[in-house]
């Protein structure tokens, strides 16, 4: 048996604690920072049924952010377009009024600037060069982080 390799098991075993500490990735994907006890984050009271469309609606962009990423790799900038285009900002609009206004003024004006940052990655797209769509998907990203660290749903009391 090689010395390296047995002195390698003792020294990952007492670093083994180090990394299996439950951390949670801060904004810009720091993960210096335990993951908090309690969550400290603003309610916004829902019934579980305007929540399903919410988070219906937060998929579709998450779909959006995987179709724009698989177009980029395949340099397929009109696939790009088109996944973009499915998170503008008439998807927001699409949320019943009744809905909406239960929204606090910030969450309102954090996701309009995030379906906007969509419809900016479509007409990016158009001009062939992925440079600034990359741009525009990682601030869509910082705003989603930003919006999911702020706010949570829970039912009215």
């Amino acid at each position: 048996m090689r010395i390296s390799n047995f002195l390698g098991v003792p020294a990952l075993l007492f670093l083994l604690p180090a990394f299996a500490q439950d951390q949670m990735p801060a904004v810009g994907g720091m993960t210096d920072r335990p993951m908090p006890v309690a969550d400290t984050r603003q309610i916004i009271p829902l019934t579980a049924a305007e929540t399903a469309m919410v988070m219906a609606e937060m998929r579709q962009m998450l779909a959006s952010v995987q179709g724009i990423t698989d177009g980029l790799s395949r340099n397929d900038m009109k696939s790009v377009a088109e996944a973009a285009s499915s998170s503008g900002p008439s998807m927001m609009m699409g949320l019943p009024a009744q809905i909406r206004m239960k929204f606090p003024e910030q969450f309102k004006q954090m996701g309009m600037a995030t379906h906007k940052v969509f419809e900016q990655i479509a007409r990016e797209a158009s001009m062939k060069d992925p440079g600034p769509v990359l741009e525009q998907l990682s601030s869509a990203m910082q705003n989603c982080i930003a919006c999911h660290a702020t706010y949570r749903f829970a039912p009215p009391d």
